[in-house]
């Protein structure tokens, strides 16, 4: 019985081809909005985790406040007996930050520069690309490694021979390029370019760094540390420094993450419910069409419940075949968006679970009204109509 209400429902979808196809076209748009925007809202907040998660939940970043200049700041003696007389940091890298123009292949452009230490890299666990990273031996030397942003310049991607060796000019001052870095996505600041700390205190004239990052010793609560941290700049630079831990950024991220893909499939569930009274308007609208067909089924001894269960199960049909397209749209619109972006691409199985499952209820709910309408239908009244 149901393969005949299924090979009936399919017939009547064929017959009326323009109707159907514009159903289809709404359904369709609405589902693949739903999979694209929850996809897009996962795969959005699985980036955003891993990069706070690559440099790992016992990472603490100390910095300064902005407001207090030069002469009230830290320096880097200040950091390193921080380190010396610390119980909690096992290690720690001093950063001067600062940016201006660069010079490079004939074209200007605009560059964070970096100053730290040797032990920067280990600490971010940044990988090389090619050439080596700054050493002991580099004190004050005019030496750069260059990041992926930088590299991805068209003045740096179209340079024909060897970048390490040759000369880029920060800010006025000419660096020869010793090594290039792959991309990080824990540290902006490393995606540019990195000097001597050293050489950024004679460059740029700073006595002060911006701030410090600093590893924990295995098995200490980064509130523990974070009040040593604050203690030991209270009394001997009588200043407030802000301690952030990464274990508080990916605990932060992950609850952005899950709020913002909530908020998009509420967005999304709008054009769903678009679709939704698509699909009704256009089985009323077959409903109006068909009154003598309902008639006639009627006259020969179709009960009320056939004809519902034959209009709900063309409702259903309707929904299922856009839910497929809708799925292969939202696929493909995820896929652009993390191409452009350059996300790793994956499929959400809650995604398209969520899409699938609720173009079923989307054709049950939408679909029951007419289906409804057609059974309650009167017989002789439906074989009078034109």
């Amino acid at each position: 019985m149901f393969l005949t209400y299924v090979r009936e429902a399919v017939r009547s979808l064929y017959t009326a081809k323009q109707r159907t196809l514009l159903a289809l076209l709404g359904i369709s748009v609405a589902i693949g909005s739903v999979i694209a925007l929850v996809s897009i809202g996962i795969i959005w907040g699985e980036e955003s985790m891993k990069r706070f998660s690559e440099l790992g939940p016992d990472i603490l970043q100390i910095e300064a406040p902005w407001s207090r200049g030069d002469e009230e700041g830290i320096t880097v003696q200040d950091a390193f007996l921080l380190l010396d007389s610390s119980q909690t940091l096992a290690d720690l890298v001093p950063l001067i930050i600062d940016s201006g123009g660069y010079f490079f292949g004939g074209e200007n452009g605009w560059a964070l520069i970096t100053g730290t230490t040797v032990k920067y890299k280990e600490m971010n666990r940044l990988r090389l690309k090619s050439g080596r990273f700054l050493s002991i031996l580099d004190k004050n030397k005019p030496y750069v490694v260059i990041g992926t942003r930088l590299l991805n310049k068209p003045e740096f991607k179209g340079f024909t021979g060897s970048l390490i060796g040759s000369t880029v000019k920060l800010q006025n001052k000419p660096y020869t390029i010793i090594g290039t870095l792959e991309e990080s996505a824990g540290n902006w600041e490393a995606n540019y370019s990195i000097i001597p700390i050293s050489t950024a205190i004679r460059f740029f004239g700073k006595k002060n760094i911006s701030k410090i990052t600093a590893r924990m010793k295995p098995g200490i609560d980064f509130r523990v540390a974070e009040k040593e941290i604050q203690r030991y700049f209270k009394q001997r630079n009588n200043i407030e420094i802000t301690v952030k831990a990464n274990v508080q950024a990916i605990k932060a991220a992950k609850e952005q993450a899950a709020m913002k893909t909530v908020l998009l499939g509420v967005i999304s569930s709008i054009s769903l419910l678009v679709g939704g009274v698509g699909i009704m308007n256009v089985m009323l609208t077959s409903v109006m069409d068909r009154r003598r067909e309902i008639g006639i089924l009627r006259a020969i001894g179709a009960r009320q419940r056939d004809i519902r269960r034959q209009f709900l199960t063309e409702a259903v049909i309707l929904s299922l075949i856009g839910g497929v397209l809708g799925a292969g749209l939202g696929i493909l619109s995820c896929y652009i968006v993390c191409s452009i972006n350059e996300w790793t691409f994956f499929i959400p199985k809650m995604g398209l679970w969520l899409g699938l499952g609720v173009s079923s209820l989307v054709g049950i709910f939408f679909g029951f009204y007419p289906a409804h309408k057609a059974a309650k239908l009167d017989p002789i009244t439906a074989l009078r109509s034109e």
